[in-house]
């Protein structure tokens, strides 16, 4: 109970800081970053999710727990990992695994998230990040969290792109991210 409250807790605030960023985002102050534990995020976002009962059948696989640091807004970026962390899983049946890897380069870190769900076909590829494209039934998804951490990563000064061999053969995300903030010019 005392972790399930801690957890509510985080998120909560999470949240909090999220709404107040949003209203600084719209009178146009800078969001400051700090040095923050990405495999740490990543490991957040992972037992967060597998309390979720429709989850409770498949398995996320983390490729480290080694620390690797970055100047990042981290909840911009843990915002960013529980949307790849749940589309990667809601794209698979029971069983399933979400494989995620953690890999520290001398001037950045790229995760990826492989999941074993349904693929995506080049012209869902093609329009993937499109502010209110979704492949989704209907009242599944409002096609905006790929948008939104495309644009979040960019603000870092990364890249994020997806990898399908299509339909049925799962899918595969890539996040890079400089170690060191990147300033963009107003």
């Amino acid at each position: 109970i005392r972790n399930y409250l801690q957890m509510i807790q985080r998120e909560s605030f999470r949240c909090r800081e999220i709404t107040t960023k949003m209203l600084d985002f719209s009178r146009g102050s800078e969001t400051p970053r700090e040095s923050i534990n990405v495999t740490g995020l990543v490991q957040e976002v992972i037992s967060m999710v597998q309390h979720l009962s429709k989850y409770c059948e498949m398995r996320i696989r983390l490729s480290t727990e080694k620390p690797c640091y970055l100047e990042i807004n981290g909840s911009e970026i843990k915002q960013v990992i529980l949307n790849l962390v749940a589309n990667g899983l809601e794209s698979m049946e029971s069983g399933g695994t979400l494989s995620i890897d953690v890999l520290d380069q001398a001037d950045q870190i790229r995760i990826a998230f492989h999941d074993e769900g349904c693929g995506m076909a080049p012209a869902v590829l093609e329009n993937l990040f499109e502010p209110f494209f979704t492949s989704k039934k209907v009242g599944r998804g409002t096609g905006l969290g790929l948008s939104i951490s495309h644009r979040i990563i960019s603000e870092h000064g990364g890249t994020i792109e997806a990898r399908s061999d299509g339909p049925g053969r799962g899918s595969t995300f890539f996040v890079r991210l400089p170690r060191r903030a990147v300033h963009e010019a107003a």
